[in-house]
């Protein structure tokens, strides 16, 4: 036995005695009444017992004996199983005691995970959260050989072994029984859909809480180090909802698990890709499985765009050979974070269990995939995997939208489908876009923008495209000089003298403190210096500098308004501007700067007199809310004599933060409120610095 396995069921077994009232033999979480095995694999069982005592473990014609170690550990394996409906009964003996498992069936065994989408049952009183068929389904389903555990809500400091899991068949009864706190839906039509095309025993474990972040289901041995437990432990604690709900199963054997989850980490953009590796490796060590298999869902549409994270969750899916998306852009609600129809979720996650684990070759699981694309002329010409012929379904019966080009302005507005056919089908396997005046195309993204609602399908499949975006510009393009690395902008002639007393990577959730404090050294000073750095995807970096004269004496009113809580909004005096973009206009500016640093609300109206801006439009010149509530929060540069946004960090307080260079023409307002864009970059970091 290896040693981390030994001394995790060392802990397991030193949890189990504790809880046990005897030193009795004792198996662990997963064994009791009515359970499934996993078919065709080593099934492990385990538990305690006396130190040194002789534990044998009967089932389906196996005699598997062995001792139990001076911890009182003891763990057997079955030999692989073929499935089987006999309702068997699985006898573990010792010197003293012995317990019986009565309906054991042997078949396909899968864990749900995830939050609330995960979570959000089958029935329920809450008429928002629960399938929309979940009346019926419950009333109507018997499956005696689908069996199904519901984990209790459970987070803990250290991995939980204390408890034992109640099976139950899909039936009337069962489903009544657990009313109020039932299976996830998702969990509930996915099991269906397997048993239908397999049928053999299914068995589907729930483990599902909303409003979670991916961290705290990972285990602590997927960290590089053992993240630091507080002295209270919430649902947010990095790994405390493995320790609580699924370390007591491991290492249980199960095909694989399905997860619906990524609304909590919505700030993560593409770095939710990273988490989500470090998830799944660590399932897959703790379960003892290197081919576990992981099927999970795209966040389907709301009342504003995933669109970052959902990159993050295809990046993920096209890197882990074990794991795959299912697309659901074409049934959200805009009015719902908890779109009721779990049913076609489950649907599109089965097809992947059905195609890459069960043999059936025929089907179709993966949506279509952006494969070769090229511009010609003024269009972009896209080819992909899995879509030989094209239909658009919409209520209106309309053509499908949710495409946008921009040209070398940066600036995105709606494209159409050139190639759109009769009867709502599309002609030829290529999708053709365009959009009119846009000349020289240098980006496309689908879905980026509202109602983010996917209307495109694969004839051959009936499966959605998914978002997906194609950057094809010169890294050069749009800037000034060489490529730049994150630190050039650090190294500019304007900033010789200045000594940095602030520093922060900017988070894409609420600002969470800096790296560099030096404001209580920071002595006297007559001049400050902003340094934004954006470091995009491909690695390359924009940055601009802002240097003024200083506008408080006191160092800490310099830093991000979310920590320092000032309100400042003044015009400021000698502003020197340097940045390697080449819409940001360079030198001293003659009429000096106008500063917006709020740590409340703001609106379109002009808050300074004489200096410019427009009322309808969210801009250089803002009215706040002053309040002692932090709000959505602002902290602009603006030169003073156009108007135009230097930089600007907007939402830092909650939510995803609008981050930018330049002003904005990728949405309506040019001091990038509202754009929600921080998960666009690999990197956002400020620099403040005084002379």
């Amino acid at each position: 036995m290896k040693r981390e396995t030994q001394m995790k069921l060392i802990a397991a077994a030193s949890s189990l005695l504790a809880f046990a009232s005897v030193a009795a033999v004792k198996t662990a979480t997963p064994f009791a009444d009515n359970m499934v095995l996993q078919r065709n694999r080593p099934v492990p069982v385990w538990g305690t017992a006396d130190p040194g005592e002789k534990v044998t473990v009967l089932f389906a014609g196996q005699t598997k004996t062995v001792t139990a170690d001076a911890k009182g550990v003891w763990r057997i394996a079955l030999d692989a199983m073929p499935a089987s409906k006999e309702s068997r009964t699985m006898k573990i003996t010792g010197n003293e005691n012995s317990e019986e498992l009565k309906n054991v069936l042997v078949g396909e065994v899968w864990f749900a995970s995830g939050q609330s989408n995960m979570e959000c049952p089958i029935w329920g009183p809450s008429p928002r959260y629960r399938d929309g068929k979940g009346a019926v389904m419950t009333a109507a389903t018997r499956r005696p050989f689908i069996r199904y555990v519901k984990n209790g809500r459970n987070c803990s400091r250290a991995p939980r072994y204390d408890w034992k899991a109640v099976w139950r068949d899909y039936s009337p009864e069962s489903f009544q029984a657990t009313f109020g706190y039932n299976l996830s839906a998702v969990a509930f039509y996915y099991a269906l859909e397997l048993y239908s095309a397999l049928e053999i025993p299914i068995g589907i474990i729930d483990s599902s809480w909303g409003g979670t972040r991916v961290e705290p289901w990972t285990p602590a041995s997927a960290f590089e180090t053992a993240p630091v437990m507080p002295e209270k432990v919430g649902a947010g604690t990095p790994t405390s909802l493995w320790n609580g709900m699924v370390a007591a199963w491991a290492p249980f054997a199960i095909r694989g698990f399905i997860w619906y989850q990524g609304c909590a980490n919505a700030g993560d953009g593409l770095s939710y890709s990273e988490k989500m590796h470090k998830l799944y490796e660590g399932w897959a060590k703790e379960f003892e499985n290197p081919n576990l298999k992981l099927y999970f869902v795209q966040l389907a549409p709301f009342s504003h765009s995933w669109f970052g994270v959902q990159m993050g969750q295809v990046k993920f899916a096209e890197e882990e050979k074990n794991a795959a998306i299912a697309i659901t852009c074409d049934i959200g609600n805009s009015w719902d974070i908890h779109p009721n129809d779990k049913e076609t979720v489950a649907k599109r996650l089965a097809l992947h269990a059905l195609k890459r684990d069960y043999g059936f070759q025929n089907v179709i699981d993966d949506s279509p995939t952006l494969k070769e694309w090229k511009i010609d002329g003024n269009k972009f010409i896209l080819s992909f995997n899995n879509a030989k012929t094209w239909y658009a379904y919409n209520a209106d019966r309309s053509a499908a939208i949710g495409f946008e080009i921009a040209g070398r302005d940066g600036k995105f507005v709606p494209a159409k489908i050139e190639n759109s056919g009769a009867n709502m089908t599309l002609t030829g396997t290529d999708l053709v876009i365009s959009a009119e005046g846009v000349t020289e195309p240098r980006r496309l993204r689908y879905l980026y923008s509202k109602p983010w609602i996917g209307s495109l399908y694969s004839f051959e499949s009936g499966l959605p495209l998914g978002p997906f975006e194609i950057d094809a510009r010169d890294p050069s393009e749009g800037r000034r000089g060489p490529a730049a690395k994150l630190g050039d902008a650090l190294k500019v002639p304007e900033l010789e003298g200045f000594r940095p007393i602030l520093a922060a990577d900017i988070p894409t959730r609420r600002f969470a403190g800096y790296s560099l404090n030096k404001t209580a050294e920071a002595g006297a000073f007559s001049r400050v210096a902003y340094v934004l750095e954006l470091e995009r995807v491909d690695g390359s970096t924009d940055w601009a500098v802002a240097a003024m004269d200083a506008f408080t004496d006191d160092a800490a009113k310099l830093g991000v308004p979310a920590a320092s809580k000032a309100f400042i909004q003044r015009k400021v005096a000698n502003l020197v501007v340097r940045s390697n973009r080449e819409c940001v206009k360079e030198g001293a500016a003659a009429a000096g700067g106008i500063i917006e640093f709020f740590n409340t609300n703001y609106g379109q109206r002009k808050g300074l007199a004489d200096a410019g801006g427009s009322d309808a439009i969210y801009d250089s010149n803002d009215s706040s809310a002053p309040s002692d509530k932090p709000g959505y929060g602002s902290m602009q540069v603006h030169d003073a004599a156009s108007g135009a946004t230097i930089f600007a960090y907007n939402r830092f307080n909650d939510g995803i933060p609008d981050i930018g260079i330049g002003n904005n023409v990728e949405g309506d307002n040019p001091d990038w409120t509202f754009m929600g864009n921080a998960a666009d970059y690999r990197t956002r970091r400020l620099t403040i610095l005084v002379k």
